[in-house]
C-alpha cells in the first residue's frame, strides 16, 4: 500500500473512542517485540521511510494526550 497521498501533515477531529483506539494501537505497536510484515509495511510506508522508534512512539502518543495534534 502506497501512502504517498498521506506525505503532508493531517489535521481531523477524532473523537475520545477513536483517539482511544489509536492509543491503544500505539502502545500496542510500542510493547511488540515482532512486528507482522503487514504491519511493517504500513509503518514504513512499504519501506519509503523508517519506523517509528519507541520513544518516538511514546513522544507521538504524548502528544495525542495533549492534544497537540
Amino acid at each position: 500500500m502506497n501512502m504517498a497521498a498521506f506525505d503532508k501533515p493531517i489535521t481531523a477531529g477524532f473523537d475520545l473512542a477513536e483517539i482511544s483506539a489509536i492509543l491503544a494501537g500505539l502502545r500496542l505497536l510500542q510493547g511488540s517485540n515482532r512486528v507482522p510484515a503487514p504491519i511493517n509495511e504500513i509503518m514504513t510506508n512499504g519501506g519509503d521511510i523508517d519506523p517509528l522508534s519507541l520513544d518516538e512512539i511514546d513522544a507521538l502518543c504524548e502528544r495525542i494526550n495533549g492534544g497537540d495534534m
